[in-house]
């Protein structure tokens, strides 16, 4: 039923930033306390730690400043499921 709508599916990257994340502070400040870092990959330890995304507007709103310039680049159909 929702591929007759025209909604694509679309997949977000699960992991964000420092940066990225605190260009969202306002938004995510509720959800500091639950974010959770990954700081190590495998034995190596990360030069930056990067965040498992507590929200998708982290990583999607960028995005979608990208890909909508003008009112002609809309209606933007996506459907992301996940877990998060």
């Amino acid at each position: 039923e929702i591929k007759k709508l025209g909604v694509q599916g679309c997949y977000f990257p699960m992991f964000v930033s420092e940066k990225a994340l605190n260009a969202e502070k306002d938004h995510i400040e509720g959800f500091s306390p639950e974010v959770a870092w990954v700081t190590k990959s495998g034995q190596s330890e990360l030069l930056e730690p990067i965040a498992v995304r507590p929200t998708s507007e982290t990583i999607m709103y960028p995005a979608f400043a990208k890909w909508i310039r003008s009112h002609r680049d809309l209606p933007l159909k996506l459907n992301q499921w996940c877990n998060v």
